[in-house]
């Protein structure tokens, strides 16, 4: 309990500082401190009504503090249960000094709700003067501060004690704390929420490791998986340890008939291998013949060895059968594009307009320039011409213009000769002859610099490509479709955009309308994804019809991409039953009206960089966190990007599309 003489030390001390600024000798350095930052904020004997934010403010710090808090409430209730019925509240505040939450004993939480001190409460010293929560914030050390040591004498009735909580760079996370009326107040109870505070931050450290080493086995086992290349993990004595489901189907077993057996009992493999694995010789990319149970297998191998302290510990081999081998080389030629006229959902008067374009375009040999917001469907377009045209039997080569870093780009397009490149002695075919005889399709081609540009025209207008330091011309013949969600016309303006390559790559030009411009497509829009989604994760999905109308209400700025997102994240969270209805949609869109407002209802000035930084936001929303795209819209180089994100905190992958 507190000691009285003590309390009237404090008392003796306040009232001579808040007379005559002096600080008396027994007086705690931080209380002594805080007194004097207090001093120049307000009086001592003010009476102040704590700040309080509304219940969405507090919401959305509950909701971005969920982790912490789902942590930091169990040993809440263990200290609470420790020392129940002496008079204490036990809080925890965020690292904005805001109440989150707290639990105690009901005549004490009344009584601290009479100063204001309630969830959604900010208790900075700013705020409410001297007290443990914000020294502990401040000084980033555990604090009790007791009775007549509040600078305001509005609080000498009440005792703290109180513990920063950090994470494992140092950060802090927030505070974790106990109020009790003075009379109540014990030494002991520091200690005690010292210990709640290394508890929290030994769950979190658990937590986090064992995250990160469950996330770093399943990586290792989705990239295995992954593999398209069959690849066995044998032990030092030969026992199958891994396998992953192309190594199963290469041997024609399955897994669990071969996992944990001796490599003898089911392969036969020529001698030089058993000698290799006996002298530790690596091998790469050796054709072999080996037989599984009486079945006789081509196939080219690899085999590496894993060490510990000079024993071997793991045999890896990864092995391909002969014939994908020959199929991973024809696959570099191109991809088949795999939309068609089918996947152009949409009855409206728009959409039928560009289903006809399709049809219509698709057999000419012109190129073709398709116009459109990022996210309204320019690649399925793209796709859909190749594949109603002659040449939908050949390649479809998808050229990237943004995300092929300038430096290499007319490199990537020409290709060069034997002798150019070190690392490649043999040479390397252009983009143009990988696709020879079917289209090719350039994402973002405002994005090109004007060197390749010109590569692009003379190509287009001659037939014929030279690759770097050759002096022969190849003919090609690749049909050319190029998209844009940029104002060419004003990058020729600016000079940025060659006029002549825009009018021969414009020779057929389709605008693809924005989904706010065709919302009566928004049910089959719906529909399609649903069925698909369903597909994919094994469930009937259903959505409720006010769903639709929902959608309606929103100008889908992402167009399609942003729809597709909205509806997977609804889907994963709509339960075992199936059901998709509004509640499972982000209140931006169930309430577009509210949030194109929120900035207009404060009469707060914001800062340049809060302003930047809200840019930043919305251009990786609109944009699905692609970078390349993000700098074009600001307007700014993908370098000056890449520092503003990391000085604003923006990991660009929580705006990525899942799907």
């Amino acid at each position: 309990m507190n000691d009285g003489s003590e309390f009237s030390q404090a008392r003796s001390a306040w009232t001579e500082f808040t007379k005559t600024n002096q600080i008396l000798p027994d007086i705690p350095h931080n209380i002594a401190n805080s007194w004097k930052r207090c001093r120049g904020r307000f009086g001592p004997d003010k009476s102040i009504l704590p700040t309080r934010l509304s219940d969405d403010h507090l919401l959305a710090f509950q909701v971005a503090s969920f982790d912490i808090m789902s942590v930091a409430r169990p040993v809440m209730e263990d200290i609470y249960q420790f020392i129940e019925g002496s008079g204490v509240v036990v809080l925890f505040i965020n690292s904005a000094a805001t109440i989150l939450d707290y639990c105690g004993d009901d005549e004490v939480i009344e009584s601290i709700n009479q100063f204001g001190l309630t969830r959604g409460t900010l208790i900075s010293e700013a705020e409410i003067g001297t007290n443990a929560f914000g020294l502990a914030l401040i000084d980033r050390f555990p604090s009790s501060v007791v009775g007549a040591e509040h600078y305001l004498q509005r609080f000498h009735k009440l005792a703290e004690s109180a513990a920063p909580v950090f994470d494992l760079s140092g950060r802090p996370l927030g505070v974790i704390g106990v109020i009790t009326p003075v009379e109540k107040h014990h030494h002991h109870t520091l200690g005690l929420v010292v210990a709640g505070a290394r508890a929290i931050e030994g769950q979190i450290q658990t937590e986090h490791l064992l995250g990160e080493q469950n996330s770093r086995l399943a990586e290792l086992n989705a990239v295995l998986s992954a593999n398209s290349q069959a690849i066995l993990v044998w032990n030092a004595e030969r026992v199958l340890m891994h396998m992953n489901p192309a190594a199963a189907e290469l041997l024609g077993v399955s897994q669990d008939a071969l996992l944990g057996r001796h490599i003898r009992e089911f392969v036969s493999y020529p001698e030089f291998i058993r000698q290799a694995i006996e002298e530790k010789v690596p091998l790469t990319d050796v054709e072999l013949n080996i037989e599984v149970n009486g079945r006789s297998i081509t196939c080219v191998i690899s085999m590496r060895y894993v060490f510990a302290e000079n024993n071997l510990q793991w045999i890896i081999i990864n092995a391909r059968e002969g014939k994908d081998v020959h199929r991973l080389v024809q696959s570099q030629v191109g991809a088949q594009a795999s939309f068609t006229l089918t996947d152009l959902i949409g009855e409206s008067s728009q959409m039928r307009r560009v289903r006809r374009f399709v049809k219509t375009a698709a057999p000419a040999e012109a190129s073709i320039f398709i116009r459109g917001e990022s996210g309204t469907g320019k690649n399925p377009v793209a796709n859909a011409i190749h594949n109603e045209s002659n040449r939908k039997d050949e390649p479809f080569l998808i050229y990237p213009c943004s995300s092929v870093p300038s430096e290499i780009l007319v490199h990537e397009m020409l290709g060069f000769d034997e002798g150019v490149s070190e690392k490649m002695p043999g040479g390397r075919p252009s983009k143009f002859e990988l696709a020879q005889g079917g289209t090719m399709y350039f994402q973002d081609v405002e994005a090109l610099p004007l060197e390749a540009q010109g590569v692009l025209l003379n190509i287009i207008d001659l037939g014929i490509v030279q690759r770097l330091g050759s002096k022969r011309p190849i003919e090609v013949d690749v049909r050319i479709i190029a998209a844009t969600s940029a104002d060419i016309e004003g990058l020729i303006t600016q000079g940025n955009f060659r006029a002549d390559l825009f009018y021969r790559l414009n020779s057929l030009e389709i605008r693809l309308p924005a989904l706010r411009e065709r919302k009566a497509d928004l049910p089959l829009l719906l529909d399609r994804i649903i069925r698909r989604l369903s597909k994919q994760m094994n469930r009937q999905l259903q959505y409720k019809p006010e769903l639709v109308d929902v959608f309606g209400r929103y100008s889908w700025p992402g167009n399609l991409r942003e729809l597709e997102a909205v509806i997977s994240r609804a889907a994963a969270q709509a339960g075992f039953s199936g059901w998709i209805s509004p509640d499972h949609l982000p209140e931006y869109v169930r309430f577009p009206k509210r949030y194109s407002n929120m900035s207009g209802e404060t009469n707060q000035i914001k800062t340049i960089r809060e302003i930047e930084r809200e840019n930043i936001l919305n251009a990786a929303k609109l944009c699905n966190g692609n970078a390349s795209e993000m700098a074009r819209h600001l307007g700014i180089g993908r370098t000056t990007l890449w520092r503003k994100l990391k000085k604003s905190n923006i990991q660009l992958q929580d705006f990525k599309n899942p799907n």
